[in-house]
């Protein structure tokens, strides 16, 4: 692989893995904060009232790294092990094969699945928005799941473009189904 491409593609999984411990820890921050903190005009943050800067920095100043293990964020830790993974998939320049390799980065799109969701009914950029623009409110964030819909997006869309971008011939299947059926062939 051209070592600029490569470089790109750890820049990209450096920064998904980056964006999704933030999310991890704004929804622990946001479920640390009670629902009758206020801001310094008294808005509260309850369920369906609309976060202010005020509140992210409150939220920020909840966040606690105890709270991002609890078991709650068992799948949240798996998705950041994944991404762990993938960098160093690029950064082993082939151990184990390109192929392998490509397998790993397409292979995230089916144990995310969540994140094409996310990306298809246009939740992913809504949240993203909302966020920057400071319209979100507690409900999204308890009613949903939060990290799921916001950290695993980009990862998956990362991971195809890699899949796909990675000079392999083939992913390998019908030298794999030949191998088989040959296998199946002998023994029989």
């Amino acid at each position: 692989m051209r070592p600029t491409l490569n470089t790109i593609f750890r820049a990209l999984v450096g920064l998904t893995f980056v964006f999704a411990l933030a999310v991890v820890a704004l929804d622990a921050g946001v479920r640390a904060t009670p629902y009758e903190t206020a801001d310094s005009k008294g808005r509260t943050m309850g369920f369906n009232d609309q976060f202010s800067t005020e509140h992210y920095r409150i939220v920020l100043g909840n966040i606690r790294p105890e709270q991002i293990l609890q078991p709650r964020y068992f799948y949240e830790w798996i998705l950041l092990a994944m991404i762990a993974v993938g960098a160093w998939r690029l950064m082993s320049d082939g151990i184990g094969g390109m192929r392998a390799t490509r397998w790993f980065f397409f292979g995230q799109s089916v144990l995310f699945i969540i994140g094409w969701l996310s990306l298809g009914f246009l939740q992913w950029p809504r949240m993203v928005v909302a966020l920057l623009r400071c319209t979100l409110d507690r409900e999204d964030f308890v009613d949903m799941p939060f990290t799921w819909m916001m950290a695993q997006p980009p990862w998956v869309l990362v991971s195809f473009v890699i899949g796909a971008a990675l000079p392999a011939r083939s992913l390998g299947i019908r030298e794999a189904s030949r191998h088989l059926a040959r296998q199946i062939a002998w023994r029989v």
